[in-house]
This record gives structure tokens, C-alpha cells and sequence, in this order.
């Protein structure tokens, strides 16, 4: 199995390394992209859960 480095969140990839990646095989591309997406996703929901959790516990107690 070919060992690729993957960015980080705020790495811009080269115009080069673009190219590569179309270069790829359509079913790799796929791949890859699907991987990162799954990366990205336990990174928002990890963001927005710490964001929902501070909205909520912030402020005042005011009952009606």
C-alpha cells in the first residue's frame, strides 16, 4: 500500500501536488477524499459539541 503525508488543516497544498492528485485514479481519489472527510467530521463535531456545550452553560439561570 503506497504511504501518502496528508495536510493539515491550514497546509495549502502545491500546485504540483494538486496535479498528482488528479492524476490519481478516479476510485483512489474517491478513497482519499473519503478519508479526509471522516477526519473532518470528528473535527467539526468535536468543535461544534464544545460550542453547543458552552452556549448552553453560559448566562444567567432565569426562570419564567
Amino acid at each position: 500500500m503506497a504511504e501518502h503525508k496528508t495536510a493539515d488543516i491550514d497546509e495549502a497544498l502545491t500546485l504540483e501536488q494538486r496535479r498528482a492528485f488528479m492524476g490519481l485514479p478516479l476510485e483512489e481519489r474517491r478513497r482519499r477524499m473519503a478519508e479526509q472527510a471522516d477526519g473532518m467530521l470528528e473535527h467539526y463535531e468535536a468543535k461544534q459539541a464544545a460550542a453547543d456545550r458552552q452556549h448552553w452553560q453560559e448566562g444567567d439561570i432565569v426562570e419564567s
